[in-house]
């Protein structure tokens, strides 16, 4: 039985779908504390959070829903063909459409000089994320990766014929704790890979020290964290190598692609040599590579997009304060919590839902949800030790990351989100709890 008997929950939960509030103590600081909001800078913001009614009915019952236009969980957004347009029929005429064209290196000068690193460009992050892995040789180890993160992390550990091993969470950030990742460590652990997950950056220096002291490699998957800072640095230039991602789903998108950043010269040289089927510059191969390349059309896209990168960022940043400010009010409602030393850039903003607060599960909200037009997703649910591929290789329990995957939504945020957007998205939560008690009744 549920022990929040204060808030009147008496719910019976599955070995799967734990209250918040039953999930576990906090490994590293006793009781879990899942955070309300996150810490939000001083805004003009005023959001309708406590504004009254103005719908004789919510959308679920009928009435006309919030958002006259859906609120899809992303909305990509690409420059004018007109912008790029000459340079790539230039490209077309050529015939040098890819093989790491004229506009592929340009595109990968402009990143490593806006990021502070060097970088290797591939046709997407995964492909990138792979080489990465191989590069650093963890083949044949244990590579240790958090639980609550998109299937594609620790598929990419198996594609290089090594083994993930799931670590928890810490519950304010949702992303690796290092306190678990240190009792996960053996003789065959190669490396530690991070997800900087909704685009929150891992505990950098906390793992990278954890790294030093047990001689592993530190990498980090952060494709969803083009654009975040953590104490003033771009994310790109940390570990021994990190994963970006510019999949037409990031904040920063060049339909398909992705890169490598490391400062580690051999690491981003086998990289490369991966990334053009294992070849060294004369045509041997040391290894068996693939065909990772990025193509011109997607680099000239990735050029454009530099440009009005860092307005996109503030954007999508004063979109997810103005949400929070709303949402503080609302009872049965965690954000994640980054640390104060970053500016994560919102891939997606997360919320937990307790449904003895809130009134109603993650499901049932999600279906109210939709009913208002505006529609989240359940990243990243279920947590990766619970997927077919990896049952049975976890016994331990991870709770922290099953109180999350099975409790959370993912809020939408664009980079030209406009306020009355934000705002719909909070009066979609108002009106949605005010009449929680009848949608319950209604879904049976």
């Amino acid at each position: 039985m549920c022990n929040r008997r204060r808030l009147g929950c008496g719910e019976k939960h599955s070995r799967q779908q734990p209250c918040l509030w039953c999930a576990g103590s906090r490994r590293s600081q006793g009781r879990s504390n899942l955070r309300k909001t996150m810490t939000t800078p001083a805004l003009s913001i005023r959001p309708i959070a406590a504004a009254p009614a103005t719908r004789s009915e919510i959308g679920f019952f009928g009435g006309k829903p919030i958002f006259d236009v859906p609120l899809e969980i992303v909305r990509p957004r690409f420059p004018a063909l007109d912008t790029f347009g000459a340079r790539f029929q230039d490209a077309l005429r050529s015939g040098n459409v890819t093989n790491n064209g004229r506009w592929v290196l340009e595109f990968e000068r402009q990143l490593t000089e806006y990021l502070g690193v060097p970088t290797a460009t591939f046709c997407n992050g995964q492909t990138a994320m792979m080489a990465m892995l191989r590069a650093a040789g963890i083949a044949g180890g244990e590579v240790i990766v958090p639980a609550f993160t998109f299937s594609a992390t620790p598929h990419a550990v198996r594609w290089c014929n090594a083994d993930p091993v799931f670590a928890d969470v810490l519950p304010d950030s949702m992303c690796l704790d290092p306190a678990h990742v240190e009792r996960k460590i053996t003789s065959k652990t190669k490396a530690i890979l991070g997800v900087d997950v909704y685009g929150i950056a891992c505990e950098y220096a906390e793992l990278g020290e954890l790294a030093r002291r047990h001689g592993l490699k530190l990498l980090f998957d952060s494709a969803p964290a083009f654009g975040t800072r953590v104490d003033g640095r771009l994310v790109g230039g940390f570990g021994d190598a990190q994963m970006l991602s510019f999949h037409a789903t990031k904040a920063f998108a060049t339909m398909e692609g992705g890169c490598i950043c490391s400062h580690n010269d051999a690491l981003l040289k086998r990289a490369k040599a991966i990334r053009n089927f294992g070849q060294d510059p004369v045509g041997d191969c040391d290894e068996a590579g693939i065909n990772g390349k990025l193509t011109e059309v997607c680099a000239l896209i990735g050029i454009e997009q530099l440009k009005a990168f860092e307005t996109a960022a503030r954007a999508r940043r004063r979109a997810a304060h103005r949400i929070c400010a709303g949402l503080e009010v609302l009872p049965g409602l965690s954000l994640a919590r980054p640390g104060s030393n970053q500016e994560p850039i919102w891939l997606y903003l997360p919320v937990v839902i307790d449904k003895c607060a809130y009134g109603l599960d993650r499901d049932a909200t999600t279906v109210a949800f939709a009913k208002e037009n505006l529609h989240v997703r359940k990243y990243y649910s279920p947590p990766c030790h619970h997927l077919k591929a990896y049952r049975g290789r976890q016994i331990e329990k991870l709770p922290h990351s099953e109180a999350i995957a099975y409790n959370v939504i993912a809020l939408p945020i664009y980079n030209d989100m406009t306020d009355a957007e934000a705002d719909g998205i909070v009066r979609v939560f108002v009106d949605v709890h005010r009449e929680s008690k009848r949608i319950a009744q209604a879904l049976g």
